[in-house]
């Protein structure tokens, strides 16, 4: 049996789930473009098997059906982040503080800021007052339904000099708002420094 043969084989059977026998949409994908490529290689090299190896094919089919799994297992958890970064993306909307944007100045949110009752709440009014100061000055156009991702791409085409501190200050009102925790002294310092070289911003 050639080496290009018996490679063929292995190869068709990692395509499959070695523990159900299903496919799965995320593994053919991505299994279909290991075999491809492998395929490419054994047409384009010449190998030959050293002599008695072809007697170890179990051993070699398993060994090349573990390491698809694990190949797959490891672009299905790359996958399934992106998504979720998505999904966080797309489901934070200025929506909710859109009417306290409308109804507060910059100066007043920030004085809310200082007088909140907790981080948590002046972390609030401070990315708030970050993002009406940059809505003033033209450098974004906010919309109810836009997120920090859409307000970030904005400023790196207006303003990219204050892309960074802009995502330091999503980042925090992020961590503390929508999951709760509170900022180290130290990171809540840079946290308002952040918002302070924004709102200053010429």
């Amino acid at each position: 049996m050639s080496f290009h043969d018996a490679m063929t084989e292995v190869l068709e059977t990692s395509r499959y789930d070695f523990l159900t026998g299903r496919r799965v949409d995320i593994r053919e994908i991505i299994d279909e473009l290991i075999f491809r490529f492998l395929l490419w290689i054994f047409d384009n090299f010449s190998f030959e098997f050293p002599q008695g190896i072809t007697e170890n094919a179990g051993m070699i089919t398993f060994i090349f059906t573990i390491i698809a799994a694990v190949l797959v297992v490891i672009a299905a958890i790359i996958l399934v982040r992106v998504y979720l970064r998505s999904r966080v993306e797309v489901s934070h909307t200025l929506e909710d503080i859109f009417e306290e944007m409308r109804n507060h100045t910059v100066s007043e949110l920030l004085q809310l800021s200082d007088s909140a009752e907790n981080q948590r709440v002046s972390v609030r009014y401070r990315y708030i007052a970050a993002i009406l100061s940059l809505n003033e000055r033209d450098i974004i156009v906010i919309e109810p339904s836009a997120t920090n991702a859409i307000i970030l791409r904005q400023i790196k085409a207006a303003a990219p000099e204050i892309a960074a501190d802009f995502s330091k200050i999503a980042d925090g009102f992020h961590l503390t708002w929508f999951g709760h925790k509170l900022l180290s002294s130290d990171d809540s310092q840079k946290f308002n420094l952040a918002v302070n070289r924004v709102v200053e911003h010429a």
